[in-house]
C-alpha cells in the first residue's frame, strides 16, 4: 500500500493510472526527443518495473504515435483558450527553417505577457511552405495561424524579414494599435547581412586556413601525428572544423578555435604541407590577418548572441550594439 499526499494535507491510497503513465511518457519522448518505441522497449520496461512501478506495462509506438496526437491537441485547445481569455496582446515572431528531409517549414512564435507578469512564448505554428518563399505565400500562412488562434486582433508588433509579406499582413493585423503596427525588424538577421557581405572581400584572405584544415582532416595519419605533435610539446590536442557558408559564425568559431593554436598548428602544416605540395601553406602575415579578422568578428558575434536571448528583453540593447559596430 502506498499513500499519496493531498493538497490539504490528508493522505490517499495511491493507484496507478495507465492514462497517466501515457501522457507523461509522450511528455518525456517530446521533452527529450526521445525515439517513439522507447515505450515498447524491453530495457526501458526492466527500468521502470524494477526502480519505478512493477505494473508497468509496454505502450507500443503506434499507440504512443495516436496518444501524442491527444496530448498535442489537448495542450493546443488550452493554450488557445488561455490566449484568449487572458492574454490582452502579444508579439510575433517568425522565420523559415529547413529539416533534415530538405523540406522548408514556417514558425510563429508568440510572444506575452501573462496574468502573472511573467514573460511567456509559445510555438504556435510550425508549417510546411513547400512553394516559393514570396511575400504571398510567407503572408498567408503567419495569417491562417494567427487566426486559428484568435490573435488577429491581438498583435502588436511583428519581427519578419521579409518586406513585402509585411506589407500584406499589416492590412490584417491593424485591430489593436491601428497604423501603428510595428515591423520589428530581426537584428540579429542585418548583422548577418552586414558580415556575410564583409566575408565576401575578406574569402581570400580565408581560403589560406581552410585549406589548411582541410589538409589535417583528409589524413586519419595526420591527424593522429598532430595529436602526437601537441601532446609532445605540452598543448592540449583539437580537433578543427572548416567553416559553412550558410552560418558566418562557423567562421568566426573556426579562427577563435585556430588562432591560439598558432605555434602547433603553423609548425606541423609547414613540415606536412611543404612534403606534399612543395611549398609552404601559411605564412606569418597569413596568422596576422586572420588575427585581425578574428577581432572583427568578435564584435558581430557578441551582439548577435546577446540579441538573441530568449528570457529578456532585447530590444532596447539593439541601439548600444549599433553604436559598439
Amino acid at each position: 500500500m502506498h499513500l499519496k499526499l493531498n493538497v490539504d494535507g490528508s493522505v490517499r491510497s495511491w493507484e496507478y493510472n495507465v492514462d497517466v503513465a501515457r501522457k507523461e511518457l509522450c511528455r518525456l519522448i517530446c521533452t527529450l526527443d526521445l525515439p517513439l518505441g522507447i515505450g515498447g522497449a524491453p530495457a526501458f520496461e526492466r527500468y521502470i518495473r524494477h526502480a519505478h512501478n512493477p505494473r508497468f506495462s509496454r505502450v507500443s509506438r503506434q499507440t504512443t504515435t495516436r496518444d501524442l496526437v491527444k496530448v498535442f491537441n489537448q495542450s493546443r485547445t488550452l493554450l488557445i483558450d488561455m490566449l484568449q481569455t487572458t492574454v490582452a496582446s502579444v508579439c510575433l515572431t517568425s522565420d523559415i527553417w529547413s529539416g533534415n528531409a530538405k523540406e522548408d517549414y514556417l514558425s510563429v512564435v508568440a510572444h506575452f505577457v501573462s496574468a502573472d507578469w511573467l514573460m511567456q512564448k509559445r510555438v504556435i505554428g510550425m508549417r510546411l511552405i513547400d512553394v516559393s518563399h514570396n511575400g504571398v505565400n510567407i503572408a498567408d500562412r503567419i495569417s491562417t495561424v494567427i487566426a486559428e488562434y484568435g490573435l488577429t486582433d491581438k498583435v502588436v508588433s511583428l519581427t519578419l524579414d521579409n518586406a513585402n509579406a509585411m506589407k500584406e499582413l499589416t492590412p490584417k493585423f491593424n485591430g489593436y494599435v491601428g497604423s501603428l503596427l510595428l515591423h520589428q525588424r530581426c537584428a540579429c538577421h542585418i548583422i548577418n547581412l552586414i558580415v556575410k557581405s564583409g566575408l565576401k572581400r575578406l574569402k581570400s584572405y580565408l581560403e589560406t586556413f581552410r585549406t589548411a584544415i582541410a589538409f589535417l582532416n583528409n589524413s586519419n595519419q595526420r591527424i593522429a601525428s598532430y595529436k602526437t605533435y601537441c601532446i609532445a610539446m605540452g598543448v592540449r590536442p583539437r580537433k578543427f572544423g572548416l567553416d559553412m557558408d550558410a552560418r558566418w559564425n562557423s567562421t568566426y568559431l573556426m579562427l577563435k578555435h585556430l588562432i591560439p593554436y598558432k605555434s602547433t598548428f603553423s609548425a606541423f602544416i609547414e613540415t606536412q604541407y611543404q612534403q606534399v605540395v612543395g611549398r609552404p601553406c601559411l605564412l606569418p602575415s597569413h596568422w596576422e590577418v586572420g588575427e585581425k579578422i578574428l577581432t572583427f568578428l568578435e564584435l558581430f558575434y557578441d551582439s548577435t548572441v546577446a540579441l538573441s536571448g530568449v528570457y529578456y528583453p532585447t530590444s532596447p540593447m539593439m541601439l548600444h550594439h549599433i553604436i559598439e559596430m
